[in-house]
């Protein structure tokens, strides 16, 4: 709904490149960790939690294209409920479906169930079974989730903790979940918890904390507290116990909207719900507690989902937010690998700042290079031995994709550039300039049928593309 779009999000493309969606780049990311850093008998598994609406696209989906690539077994989906009955006013009396009096209306009863569904369909316990160590929860369109979490895995190892959220730097009363350590004055314990936006400023006010409420740090420009974008990373051991103590059921509330000042009358019904991000509240064995942390790291490295309308998108830029829209989501996964590679010295031009149906962009170049080539900064590095030699015009365009091994020696972009290694092949590219065509971005209107454009703002309309292939025959080019 947020989204406006009518299928299921995770069959988004990511980008327009190579038209990746979400779900598949998701599995070849795990998929290439596992042949890479794991053994012969290593299986990274990977669950989605669904709804009764989005479990049969997304069955649909990973059927079609043969659970792409990934083992069946591997793979498990875990179904939420129809929902809870909604409160229709502050006496907690039951809202009746409009379209049928004689039945309740229900609504979702939120992300938090998670917990439970990973218990009763003993998921952890058979990933604690298979060796799994660590759990990572992410959302499931944003496509910079991975990028970061090896240094969430370290920093949880070296800190050992149970739960570590991963962060962003977050303005001062931003829309947002804010992670804070509480204190109970009586007891003394503590606890790093989410803690809503809207409950964070009068918090701080009422406790004396901060008098002025939630501001901005004069040398940052950030709230000293970070935002919570719901990437989760927990020790599996010490999460199986929790789960077997709690049986995954999560502290529920109710948050209504209301229409009037004395808060007497909701705007809608609202309903009972939980978050996945309190699991902290269920921590209460002896030492527990103690052992929830964060890692806070720059939105543009790791977080940049596709989740807000076209138009949510020019409003929350309007106030200095980021847009969290498609054509955001799509310029971020570009530009991670733009930054990467200007950190290790490849000379990458930026394009200007572009408009699309209201949202700015910095959308170029282009540059894919598939998890299977490489998956982490280290890899990439290794690509590109030697950097200073490797440059890319500011329009150019270049995919990285196949099973084998490639290194960049020397490159000189001016178009656009499809590389295909393919399995136990290993090329490498000593002297090449291309200069072609290329692939332009052409704006659409808002009445663009295809509704993955039109949530974009363009299309990407490929002129001339240069296409290398490495066999295990041919590894070279000059």
């Amino acid at each position: 709904e947020r989204l406006g779009y009518g299928d299921i999000k995770i069959g988004l493309p990511t980008e327009l490149a190579t038209g990746t969606t979400y779900l598949e780049y998701y599995i070849k990311y795990i998929l290439a960790v596992q042949e890479k850093f794991g053994n012969s008998t290593t299986k990274l598994p990977l669950c989605i939690m669904t709804s009764s609406d989005t479990n049969p696209g997304t069955l649909a989906l990973l059927e079609k294209h043969d659970y792409f690539g990934m083992p069946k077994s591997q793979i498990t989906l875990v179904q939420q409920g129809i929902g809870v009955p909604a409160l229709q006013d502050n006496d907690a009396r039951i809202a009746l479906d409009p379209s049928d009096p004689y039945k309740f209306l229900t609504k979702p009863h939120g992300h938090g169930d998670v917990h439970s569904l990973l218990y009763n369909h003993g998921v952890v316990k058979k990933w604690l079974a298979g060796g799994i160590k660590w759990l990572f929860f992410f959302q499931d369109t944003n496509g910079l989730a991975f990028h970061t979490l090896p240094l969430c895995i370290g920093v949880s190892k070296k800190l050992d903790l149970i739960m570590n959220s991963m962060c962003c730097p977050r303005k001062a009363k931003q829309a947002i979940g804010a992670i804070a350590k509480l204190k109970q004055t009586s007891t003394g314990k503590e606890r790093t918890i989410n803690v809503e936006y809207n409950q964070l400023d009068p918090l701080l006010r009422a406790t004396g904390f901060a008098p002025d409420g939630d501001v901005n740090d004069p040398k940052t420009g950030f709230s000293p507290f970070p935002g919570n974008i719901n990437q989760l990373l927990m020790q599996a051991e010490a999460y199986g116990r929790a789960l077997d103590r709690t049986r995954g059921l999560m502290p529920e509330f109710v948050n209504p909207k209301y229409k009037d000042a004395d808060k007497t009358v909701f705007k809608k019904p609202t309903r009972l719900e939980c978050m996945m991000q309190d699991f902290p509240t269920v921590l209460d064995a002896e030492g527990e507690s103690t052992k929830v942390g964060f890692t806070s790291i720059a939105p543009d490295v790791c977080f940049s989902p596709c989740k807000n309308a076209t138009a949510d998108g020019v409003t929350l830029q309007a106030k200095g937010i980021h847009g969290q829209c498609a054509a955001t989501a799509e310029a971020d996964q570009y530009g991670i690998v733009r930054k990467i590679l200007k950190s290790i010295g490849v000379n990458v031009a930026e394009q200007d700042e572009t408009e699309y149906l209201g949202v700015k962009v910095k959308a170029g170049p282009e540059i894919v290079i598939s998890p299977s080539i490489a998956c982490c900064a280290t890899e990439i590095k290794r690509m590109f031995p030697k950097p200073s030699k490797v440059f890319l015009s500011k329009n150019s365009s270049l995919v990285i994709d196949g099973d084998g091994k490639v290194v960049v020696e020397q490159l000189k972009l001016q178009g656009a550039l499809h590389i295909t290694c393919e399995d136990g092949a290993e090329g490498v590219m000593s002297n090449m300039w291309v200069k072609n065509k290329g692939w332009e971005r052409v704006a659409v209107t808002d009445e663009e049928e295809d509704e993955i454009l039109s949530l974009r703002g363009y299309k990407l309309v490929k002129k001339e593309t240069e296409e290398v292939v490495y066999k295990p025959q041919n590894c070279s080019v000059m």
